[in-house]
């Protein structure tokens, strides 16, 4: 094998090892984090079979590297980096104070030196069109007024008249959810903002109120209402709004719902 040759199957059998050992935390432990060291240990292996038999093997690595980097990709869909997210996620997430008490919100559209912050509508329960509510993050609060809701959906719209950061609906950015996925739920249960909360999409819901609901067991508590639920990726699939007495079940409400009630079917920001 001539010298460029070898430096180029070295150079991708490095860069997948490289990526390997980059992969995070998985949310289920021991499992994911067996299967990719299995990953890393092939991969060893391919190493050390260019560095015997040399010239015949290139184009079986690249083939095998190929299939190894899909295999990856595919094991990554499960693995949730929770404190990498959080720090994505917590500049555009809110506690919500209104008459209807107190809940969570998250910035899903911006324009114009305006933003718009998505809720539950029983979070905002109480106030008429153009009422005003705190949007609180950390130190900083700002005045918010209620512009929108759809009470069978239980969702509403919160506008700021400041450039505040959004996330990106889980569909507009072609990340689509499937049972198993690992998710985390952020908000401010019992007013403890910033809590996070980490589990997997148990099911998906139908409802016969209109409503599409995504389980999950990831935990929902109080005042988590109107905060997203968020994929691996840091976007959002849903508003968790409720959960079941008991632990182990709760509902977030489908991100397209919102976005075709109260946005017209745009989630973009």
């Amino acid at each position: 094998m001539s010298r460029d040759r070898k430096i180029t199957v070295w150079a991708t059998v490095l860069a997948i090892v490289a990526l390997t050992a980059l992969v995070p935390t998985a949310v289920n432990g021991l499992r994911l984090r067996a299967q990719v060291r299995d990953l890393t240990a092939e991969l060893r292996l391919i190493k050390e079979r260019v560095e015997v038999k040399g010239e015949g093997l290139e184009e079986t690595v690249s083939t095998e590297v190929g299939a190894i980097r899909e295999e990856v990709a595919e094991r990554f869909r499960d693995i949730l980096d929770a404190s990498a997210i959080v720090e994505r996620i917590d500049d555009a997430v809110f506690t919500i104070v209104s008459e209807g008490g107190q809940g969570t919100g998250f910035g899903i559209r911006s324009r114009g030196g305006k933003t718009w912050i998505a809720t539950n509508q029983h979070v905002i329960d109480g106030s008429v069109r153009g009422a005003r509510v705190i949007v609180r993050s950390g130190f900083a609060s700002l005045h918010g007024t209620v512009q929108r809701w759809d009470r069978s959906l239980d969702v509403a719209l919160i506008r700021v008249d400041d450039t505040l950061p959004v996330l990106v609906s889980a569909y507009e950015a072609g990340h689509l959810p499937a049972v198993g996925d690992a998710v985390l739920a952020y908000g401010s249960p019992y007013g403890l903002e910033g809590t996070a909360t980490v589990g997997i999409v148990s099911a998906f819901r139908p409802s016969y109120a209109r409503a599409n609901y995504i389980q999950t067991d990831a935990p929902i508590n109080p005042g988590n209402s109107g905060g997203p639920l968020v994929n691996a990726y840091g976007d959002v699939l849903g508003i968790t709004t409720s959960s079941v007495p008991g632990g182990g079940i709760g509902f977030a409400i489908d991100i397209r719902d919102l976005c075709s009630s109260l946005l017209k079917g745009n989630c973009g920001g």
